[in-house]
């Protein structure tokens, strides 16, 4: 009996929820068309292409001088840790040198 009561249910539960999706004002549908028959935007005169082409122009080159300068900053990059790891070689071989220095002198 439960479960005949529950399938009952969700049964009156789809007929609800299709009704009320039947159920929508004309206006709303009527705006929908009409927003969808909007008319279209005018088309663009010679003088806003050529501003349009020469923005395009100018960020392409931009972007180039952009590639360019991360070009030279990554190989600064690379050249800079290089030399980094080369100082800590030289530390460390320094620090090893000093801790033997010590430890001789504390053996004497």
């Amino acid at each position: 009996m439960p479960r005949q009561k529950s399938s009952i249910s969700i049964f009156i539960l789809s007929i609800v929820l299709m009704a009320s999706g039947c159920a929508t004002p004309r206006d709303q549908k009527g705006d929908t068309a009409q927003a969808l028959q909007a008319p279209p935007a005018p088309a663009p005169t010679q003088a806003e292409i050529a501003r349009l082409i020469e923005a395009e122009r100018q960020l392409a080159e931009k972007q180039r001088h952009c590639q360019e300068e991360k070009r030279r900053l990554e190989l600064a990059l690379k050249d800079n840790q290089k030399r980094n790891d080369d100082v800590q070689k030289k530390l460390d071989a320094l620090l090893a040198i000093d801790r033997e220095i010590r430890s001789r002198g504390k053996t004497r």
